[in-house]
């Protein structure tokens, strides 16, 4: 269970820690919250700025940051977007699904992952911030 949670701390982190890699973007505000079926306590929702490129806040394959995910089927309907992730930590591998609606200033979002006997489900929500980064 020890690896299976550092497996899905893993992917959330990587999923909103875009700053270290992005190229000009702008800042903005991200929350999420996962959960873990079968884990003795609740995770916290955490709270992260970072740094997205612009126009990339609706597309997974560039806003996760995460080298260890692919995204397949990708689809964008109005200012949803939905999408599959194949996700390979360390030899353990992950898949899901994940869905995003868009708006000028925001998003939520939702994800679900399951591999090795593990189901974790993730929800987000992004805001934008404005200035300048890299």
């Amino acid at each position: 269970m020890k690896s299976l949670l550092r497996f899905g701390l893993a992917v959330a982190t990587a999923m909103f820690s875009m700053s270290a890699w992005c190229s000009a973007g702008e800042y903005w505000e991200v929350t999420s919250k996962m959960e873990m079926q079968g884990m003795p306590f609740a995770m916290p929702s955490t709270t992260h700025k970072v740094c997205v490129p612009k126009g990339s806040e609706s597309d997974p394959n560039t806003s996760t940051g995460d080298k260890g995910c692919k995204m397949s089927d990708v689809k964008k309907n109005g200012n949803k977007t939905t999408w599959k992730a194949r996700c390979d930590h360390d030899g353990q591998i992950m898949t899901g699904i994940g869905e995003q609606t868009t708006n000028a200033n925001g998003y939520t979002g939702k994800m679900q992952f399951s591999g090795d006997g593990m189901n974790m489900s993730m929800t987000y929500s992004g805001k934008r911030l404005g200035g300048s980064c890299k």
